[in-house]
């Protein structure tokens, strides 16, 4: 790209000109290197600029460059530019022992006033040396610099291309417009860039991009914000609004570090916001998928009555022990219906992760006998019925495990003439009509039937070929569907066998016992999987919250890998079959537990969805912003990777310096440590070419009515659909009072003489 370093720069309405405008002088350069820049000021200066705060933007450019007139013939045309300093600490002028010996002599002077009651409270000091006195130099950070293209345009390269002895560069501090200016500044990040290689491109440079920035926060120097307070009200704004570029977020990992309480759910909520507006401005249907460990996000703030719901009519809902009542506010079940032949797919499935880790032969010989194999799907009948037959003593083992059905389900278990007359001893079963070869049976009567059957074929199973002999044909052709040995009359079926064993299992074996474990996961009334339900949610660009509040943790965490794990395979399907990509952001709380190195080191690191989910995501699309405390719980791969920071507070000087190997964070280690005001972060995206120190927007009412406004909906009011509050007495039911044990219940300890008969 070539630049125009002629009139246009020196042009008073140049964009040059623009970014000195509103900034006022506080010093110059002194010492000038490719990577930093010491500036020379003096307390006069920095007294009318406000003050100098740790991190502030400066710029700096030859003399006259501010003045149009000037600048036309006392500017050489390669020097129009500005470079764009950081300050990040104070630094030594060349006479800084005499300016440090003038300063003591002084305050030594002021103090031995002070206790003189003749004389008075200041020392006389000349004009001269007071002027020397105050002189200051801060080293700063050179970011790069400004310059104009063959239009006009500002670009920003991210150095400079040359270094002057003596430069004579001004330097001035930035405010107002010529501040929002620099802020909003963004260029076009790799793999986005126009003319370049094609197969380096980002994976969401097909993406539309939008004019539409959404307002994250405002600039913040530092903690104390007194000075720039002030500085407003005299006009000279620094605390500007901080925009981000929506699109920086889509199909790209993003990073929120920081303490609990720093603010890292809150800025998840305006991240969401961000991309809910880009998914609206430019008609791409952007799924965000939020895992919402604390009901953070599925309720409304307490504090302000807001909940991220409000953003739009597009948001659902999906929690455990969701009722009727909940789905009317498009609050769905996080559960399965495991007796429904079109969930049973999703509920094997969570069985066998389950139960994948028990290393028993009974338990390794039900996972190989599938139920969820489809009765439909095969031509034989035979086949058909002996998969019925599994299916029925699959369905009985759940019910004895204390899962049931909704009132009106029934199942028909395959049957022949003799099963009839096994089942006959019972008073409970209709048989029903001679001939036919299915009885339709509630729960309660499958369960029956099924015992009858499991303790028959597990006799004739087990015994010995002596023991045999006194069962008859009709006794084994009335289970010979659930018997695998087709020596001794069985259907041949490999899995019936371990179903069986699951219903009447032998000696000690837990045999049922083990499928308690799935009744936090099933839902009579739950009217489909809710993996491929939240697919269907997320492929149509809604947003939805998996509320993880309620429940144990093995039992969400499940879900939630389940979700993911369905996520990947159907992209990784449309992907093989050169389908176009839908685009989605997972959003992953307490990201260490799931991202941390230890998995990628893994042999099986392969099947892990998260694992899998940081490696192949971005070919589909598929954006992750995952938060968490610490920078070394997250593999190095995944940091890399990482297009966006948001970094607040953390109080580990060794999370810092891992910190510092990133970008620019090396600048802002020590404030990262230090300040730990809620919500006040360092910020990186894709597309800016400089971190900004900024206080994140706090995502209220207001927010959440802005992206309405901007996204054609009507303002919303407050919400009131708080998480449940606990009871404010406690019973102490689950913990017995030792008092009353030991003071045998008479509230006074027992007498010394009683503890010596006892003894």
């Amino acid at each position: 790209m070539s630049f125009s370093l002629g009139a246009q720069a020196v042009a008073e309405e140049s964009a040059l000109h623009g970014l000195l405008k509103n900034a006022i002088r506080i010093g110059g350069i002194f010492d000038l290197g490719y990577h930093e820049a010491s500036i020379l000021t003096n307390d006069r200066w920095l007294e009318r600029a406000r003050g100098l705060p740790q991190h502030c933007l400066l710029l700096a450019y030859p003399h006259g460059l501010d003045d149009p007139a000037k600048a036309a013939k006392d500017v050489l045309p390669e020097d129009r530019n500005i470079i764009l300093l950081r300050v990040i600490r104070e630094t030594a002028l060349p006479n800084q022992s005499e300016l440090v010996h003038l300063r003591a002599e002084h305050t030594d002077r002021s103090i031995t006033n002070y206790y003189r009651e003749s004389d008075p409270p200041e020392p006389k000091t000349d004009v001269l040396t007071k002027s020397v006195m105050q002189q200051a130099a801060f080293r700063c950070r050179v970011l790069g610099t400004f310059v104009e293209d063959d239009n006009g345009i500002l670009v920003f390269g991210k150095d400079v291309d040359a270094v002057y002895a003596a430069a004579g560069y001004v330097v001035a501090k930035p405010h107002g417009s010529s501040l929002q200016a620099i802020v909003d500044h963004v260029e076009l990040p790799m793999g986005e860039r126009p003319n370049e290689q094609h197969g380096d491109d980002a994976p969401n440079a097909d993406l539309p991009d939008t004019d539409t920035s959404m307002k994250v926060g405002v600039l913040r120097y530092s903690s104390s914000r007194r000075r720039e307070q002030i500085s407003a009200k005299d006009g000279r704004q620094t605390e500007v609004d901080v925009k981000v570029r929506p699109k920086d977020f889509v199909a790209h990992k993003t990073a929120v570090f920081g303490m609990t309480r720093a603010g890292k759910s809150n800025t998840m909520k305006v991240i969401a916001a961000a991309v809910h507006l880009y998914s609206h401005r430019t008609g791409t249907r952007v799924g965000q998928l939020i895992f919402d460990p604390a009901g953070e996000y599925a309720y409304a703030n307490r504090q302000d009555y807001t909940a991220l719901s409000q953003l739009g009519d597009d948001v659902r809902i999906y929690r455990l022990g969701a009722t009727a009542q909940d789905r009317e506010k498009r609050i769905r079940p996080l559960s399965l219906n495991f007796f429904d032949a079109s969930q049973i797919e999703g509920c094997w499935s969570l069985i066998s992760t389950f139960l994948g880790d028990l290393k028993v032969q009974y338990v390794k010989s039900f996972l190989g006998s599938d139920p969820s194999r489809a009765p439909e799907d095969t031509d034989s009948m035979g086949d058909k019925r002996r998969i019925e037959a599994v299916r029925a003593m699959y369905f009985a083992a759940l019910v004895k495990a204390g899962l049931w059905p909704a009132i009106s389900w029934r199942f028909n278990l395959p049957v022949n003439q003799h099963t009839r007359a096994l089942l006959d001893q019972s008073e409970e079963l209709d048989t029903g009509v001679q001939g036919t070869v299915y009885l339709s049976l509630n729960s309660r009567q499958l369960l029956i039937a099924c015992e009858i059957i499991a303790r028959r074929a597990s006799s004739i199973a087990r015994a010995t070929a002596t023991a045999r002999k006194k069962f008859t044909v009709d006794d084994v052709e009335a289970v010979r569907l659930w018997i695998a040995d087709e020596s001794i009359g069985g259907s041949g079926d490999p899995g019936v066998d371990g179903v069986v064993e699951m219903v009447s299992p032998a000696g000690s074996a837990g045999g049922w016992k083990q499928l308690r474990a799935m009744k936090p996961y099933h839902a009579a009334n739950a009217k489909t999987d809710f993996a491929p339900s939240i697919y269907g949610d997320l492929a149509r660009g809604r947003i939805v919250i998996v509320d993880l509040s309620r429940g144990g943790e093995q039992v969400l965490q499940t879900c939630a890998e389940r979700v993911v794990t369905d996520i990947l395979t159907r992209a990784s399907q449309r992907f093989r079959e050169g389908l176009p990509p839908r685009p989605m952001q997972i959003f992953l709380e307490e990201a260490h537990r799931l991202l941390h190195r230890d998995k990628f080191n893994q042999a099986s690191q392969s099947s892990d969805p998260y694992v899998r989910l940081a490696k192949e995501a971005a070919k589909y699309q598929i954006g992750m912003i995952y938060a968490t405390q610490e920078v070394s719980s997250v593999d190095d791969m995944i940091l890399s990777n990482t297009a966006n920071w948001v970094c607040a507070y953390m109080n580990n000087a060794s999370e810092t310096q891992r910190l510092a190997k990133y970008y620019d964070f090396g600048d802002f280690t020590e404030q990262i440590l230090t300040a730990d005001d809620r919500g006040f972060v360092r910020l990186r995206t894709d597309s800016s070419p400089y971190t900004l120190p900024v206080q994140v927007s706090k995502f209220d009412l207001k927010m959440v009515n802005d992206v309405r406004k901007m996204t054609g909906q009507a303002p919303t009011e407050p919400s009131y659909d708080f998480a449940p509050e606990h009871g404010d007495t406690d019973n102490y039911d689950d913990c017995p009072d030792p008092d009353e044990i030991y003071d045998d219940g008479r509230g006074a300890r027992p007498s010394a003489q009683a503890d010596e008969s006892e003894a």
